[in-house]
């Protein structure tokens, strides 16, 4: 909605788009939005009626540094914030919400938004919510719906995401594997004889060992430059399609590379220690 105006609105041709939500007491609390300032609507405080929670994004739209006790006009009437809460997920996770403003008007409400008791059982709960509406209106079915599953729901394609990334994820990692195992049968055989010379000339295992898997190391490292800024770019680029979003921790790059180098580490050395273990006659004879 668009019809408020605020303290120090210099430019009412710059319409901003607002939420409304009316509310019963108590909103913060019963779902679980956090209070960065002030306090939430309260039957101790009969001038509520004329008071108003906005999200810190619509602070900022007012320009207010210390917005609790500040007027704002809301459909022609003068209302006064008590309290500002964090901004959340409101309609769609991948856009910007518009700022929020909630003013205390229960029969506006079109809907019960209510916090379930930990203590019982879910089945107890949807009971005692059913017998309650029914009390009210017998005839008319009850329709529950719990937060978590629109959450879910908003969040769906991601998790599918999640679930399809993780089994080609493995599925690559298992070929590369496997082909670097390739790689390395390869090259182990192109050397057989000049494996058997060293160890006759009294390299040890440890020496092949470190021979073999060297040139491979240092391409994988190679490898691990490259695609570790490719990588952080393209999940910075994926984050930004969410308003709401988490940082990507400075250890994940690390750890990932780490992970990365022992998974070759041992691809290589299971197959350089079984060309170092080798009879070195054998070798000899080979061509």
């Amino acid at each position: 909605f668009m019809d408020i105006k605020w303290d120090g609105m210099t430019k009412p041709e710059n319409t901003v788009m607002f939420n409304q939500v009316a509310t019963s007491y108590d909103f913060t609390k019963t779902n679980g939005i956090k209070l960065l300032e002030g306090r939430d609507f309260s039957k101790n405080f009969a001038s509520d009626t004329s008071a108003l929670l906005v999200s810190a994004s619509a602070v900022k739209v007012f320009g207010y540094k210390n917005p609790i006790g500040k007027r704002v006009n809301l459909f022609g009437t003068n209302a006064y914030i008590i309290g500002v809460f964090d901004d959340y997920v409101w309609d769609s996770p991948y856009k910007s919400n518009n700022p929020q403003v909630v003013f205390l008007n229960p029969a506006q409400t079109g809907t019960i938004t209510m916090r379930l008791n930990s203590a019982n059982n879910l089945q107890s709960n949807i009971e005692t919510i059913s017998r309650i509406t029914k009390a009210f209106n017998p005839a008319y079915p009850t329709e529950i719906t719990f937060i978590n599953s629109l959450y879910q729901e908003k969040y769906k394609s991601e998790k599918t995401l999640g679930i399809l990334s993780n089994l080609f994820g493995g599925l690559a990692i298992f070929v590369s594997c496997l082909g670097l195992f390739g790689l390395v049968a390869y090259s182990a055989e192109q050397r057989t004889k000049e494996f058997g010379v060293r160890k006759v000339l009294g390299a040890s295992v440890a020496n092949l060992m470190q021979l073999l898997s060297l040139s491979f190391i240092k391409m994988i490292l190679v490898a691990i430059v490259v695609a570790v800024p490719i990588s952080y770019l393209a999940m910075n680029k994926w984050l930004e399609n969410f308003e709401f979003h988490t940082e990507i921790s400075w250890w994940i790059i690390p750890v990932a590379a780490i992970g990365t180098l022992l998974i070759a580490l041992i691809t290589v050395s299971f197959q350089a220690y079984k060309t170092a273990k080798a009879n070195p006659v054998d070798a000899l004879k080979y061509e």
